[in-house]
């Protein structure tokens, strides 16, 4: 049997996850786009957000960052408490800190999802990276 393998968001994904969905972490390496096949519990969240791998307290830090109204970036709430680096910057102009998430809302459930395909490319291109200025 031939495996076929498509490139999708910097991913490749096997035949069997191409109906998969997605959430994207933003950090000060850039976006890294991941699969997932059910929607990320709390614990996961908060071990996503923040210090990488450190667990922290969820907060939404922007629901308007993206032309899709249904993305948004979650953040550690204690992110400047904890001297997190810079990562990226909201359509409001706020600088967030720390590894960000990036989830869609489920509007059956009302709660955080998963990202579509179509979802991550647009946070893939209206993503605002924090650029440190040389002087």
């Amino acid at each position: 049997m031939q495996k076929v393998w498509h490139k999708v968001n910097s991913v490749f994904l096997g035949r069997s996850q191409i109906h998969s969905m997605f959430y994207a972490l933003i950090n000060q390496k850039g976006i890294t786009v991941h699969c997932a096949e059910k929607p990320l519990v709390i614990e996961q969240m908060q071990s996503l957000v923040g210090i990488e791998g450190e667990e922290a307290y969820i907060e939404v830090a922007s629901y308007r960052s993206y032309s899709d109204p249904l993305i948004v970036m979650i953040c550690d709430d204690e992110f400047l408490r904890k001297s997190c680096q810079p990562t990226c910057i909201t359509a409001e102009g706020a600088v967030i800190h720390g590894q960000v998430l990036v989830l869609a809302i489920d509007r059956a459930t009302e709660d955080f999802g998963l990202l579509t395909k179509q979802q991550v490319e647009v946070v893939k291109r209206e993503t605002k990276l924090y650029q440190v200025h040389s002087r």
